[in-house]
């Protein structure tokens, strides 16, 4: 590999924060090179910009035109690999080879790998394209016993709801300041343990479904990328193309066009559609409490003001 490896600042102000995070930038022009020899590659253009998990950039080689991926090491990064691998292109990107000791991936090109949410098409043909690739992925259901493991949602939304329980403990009354209604803290808590164990359907969800992950492809017109797989219900992972394909919270009155779309998605994927709008509670009130915990209350309260628009669906 000739030219000097270029990590995108954003990539390096996330990983800069840790001492874990500045070794490894420090060992990622190794791994980079370590990679482009075991697999006969060279770097092919300047690294793809936005994540602040991996260093990602187009190769070419032995092995024709692809992607390298080396992440940094972290739960929700563990089974990426695996995950790819059991869907074998159903949906996603096929996994070409990976060094799992490395955190490192050798992917299908996507091209011309414009994100959903950049092209600007009608959100009725947006949410029909979610829905193929999630009837893709879910269509391989769960793996049998002895097949590959995944963690469990249930596991994970128990751990999630812990973390709620504290950060709501600490952060309610500055959330409350800025008027989030304590009930809704209490109610997205309650969904986060119940939704995965009222679920008949257990299948890997791709865990990440958000519209800036499903990217234009050649093999088929789109493909998703960068999972967080679990095994659970699949009704979890519709919320982030709901919530995130032209961000419809931002409309004045939001509640009318999130309930449309969470009706047509349900129809287009065989869902309920209040399960599909009690996940959004869920997500969006932990992940409101995750952004008050960091230090940006207001952002949270605007996180969760969302659960609350989400929330008259579930009655």
């Amino acid at each position: 590999m000739s030219r000097p490896v270029v990590v995108h600042e954003h990539l390096r102000r996330a990983r800069e924060t840790s001492p874990d995070g500045l070794a490894w930038l420090e060992r990622l022009p190794s791994l980079i090179a370590e990679a482009c020899l075991a697999w006969d590659i060279e770097i092919a253009g300047t690294p793809y910009e936005g994540g602040v998990c991996g260093w990602v950039a187009p190769v070419r080689g032995a092995i024709g035109e692809a992607v390298l991926k080396v992440s940094w090491p972290h739960d929700e990064a563990a089974t990426e690999a695996v995950a790819l691998r059991w869907w074998d292109g159903a949906g996603t990107v096929r996994l070409l080879a990976e060094d799992s000791d490395a955190w490192t991936m050798l992917l299908e090109r996507c091209e011309p790998g414009t994100p959903l949410r950049e092209v600007g098409l009608p959100n009725e043909r947006g949410l029909a394209i979610g829905a193929e690739l999630l009837n893709a992925l879910w269509g391989k259901g769960a793996p049998p016993r002895d097949g590959p493991r995944f963690d469990s949602m249930a596991q994970v939304c128990d751990e999630w709801a812990r973390e709620a329980e504290r950060r709501a403990e600490r952060y309610r009354a500055a959330l409350c300041a800025l008027g989030t209604d304590p009930g809704i803290l209490t109610l997205g808590i309650e969904l986060l343990r119940g939704l995965p164990r009222s679920s008949g359907r257990q299948v890997v969800v791709h865990g990440d479904f958000n519209p800036g992950n499903l990217l234009a492809a050649t093999r088929a017109p789109y493909l998703a990328i960068d999972p967080k797989p679990m095994i659970g219900d699949p009704a979890y992972d519709p919320w982030s193309l709901v919530a995130q394909l032209d961000w419809p919270f931002r409309l004045p009155d939001a509640a009318r066009p999130v309930a449309e779309r969470i009706r047509r998605l349900a129809e287009l994927v065989d869902l309920v559609p209040e399960r599909i709008a009690a996940w959004g509670v869920a997500r969006d009130v932990h992940g409101g409490l995750w952004a008050a915990s960091e230090g940006n209350a207001a952002l949270g309260a605007k996180w969760i003001r969302s659960a609350t628009i989400t929330a008259p669906m579930l009655s």
